[in-house]
């Protein structure tokens, strides 16, 4: 799915097994943003046929946080990827994060993640990308907010009408409205989240935050 000429959103549409919703941020060097699950990355690579794009030339891959349906499908690449976490996402997958992998039977990856993010801007060929940590759905989930296109990518943060569990290892409810309120500040067009639909226009997603808002947090 072409969202604008530099980005593409591969959607995860099928209920009958969890996955996440995969992002291409194509150019000069091509990022793919969580890639989800390994054994149903198979939708990733028919979209980008679909569109033109090649695998092989993914040179970073960015994960929203460390949950087997966002990062297990890492192990899928070269080892000339670049692999990127979150600082205090990293130091948590290494330690209660653990516990998530054996409940579900993913095994841990075993790629190393060999940049680790903080807030602040990271470029993307030519392309600036503001890191924002937003705690809660775990200790060190982040969002990506594209200034330049007004696009907010939030992860498992938030949904359209919905939010991220907190009933999993190192989730916080109070952490979560939090970092859900910051965002609310920012000015966005296009929200794509880690799972469902798209959510497009301005008084549409400030509609979803002020739902979410109000019927989770308030």
């Amino acid at each position: 799915m072409k969202i604008f000429d530099d980005m593409y959103v591969y959607p995860w549409v099928s209920y009958e097994a969890n996955n996440c919703n995969t992002i291409l941020i194509d150019g000069q060097t091509p990022a793919l943003i969580d890639p989800g699950h390994s054994q149903l990355f198979n939708h990733v690579l028919q979209g980008m046929a679909q569109d033109g794009k090649d695998i092989n030339k993914i040179e970073i891959i960015l994960c929203t946080h460390s949950h087997p349906d966002h990062i297990e499908a890492i192990e899928r690449f070269e080892n000339g990827v670049l692999m990127a976490i979150g600082k205090d996402e990293y130091l948590y997958l290494h330690n209660g994060g653990r516990e998530l992998f054996m409940a579900t039977g993913c095994s841990m990856p075993k790629r190393p993640f060999t940049l680790l993010l903080k807030e602040g801007i990271i470029e993307i060929g030519g392309k600036a990308f503001q890191v924002i940590p937003t705690p809660g759905h775990s200790p060190g989930s982040l969002c990506l907010y594209w200034k330049e296109k007004r696009t907010l990518i939030s992860g498992d943060t938030l949904f359209y009408m919905g939010v991220g569990r907190t009933d999993l290892p190192g989730g916080d409810a109070e952490l979560l409205a939090e970092s859900i309120k910051k965002l609310a500040e920012l000015d966005i067009e296009h929200l794509i989240p880690g799972h469902g639909e798209l959510i497009r226009g301005e008084k549409a997603i400030k509609k979803n935050f002020q739902l979410i808002i109000n019927e989770f947090f308030d």
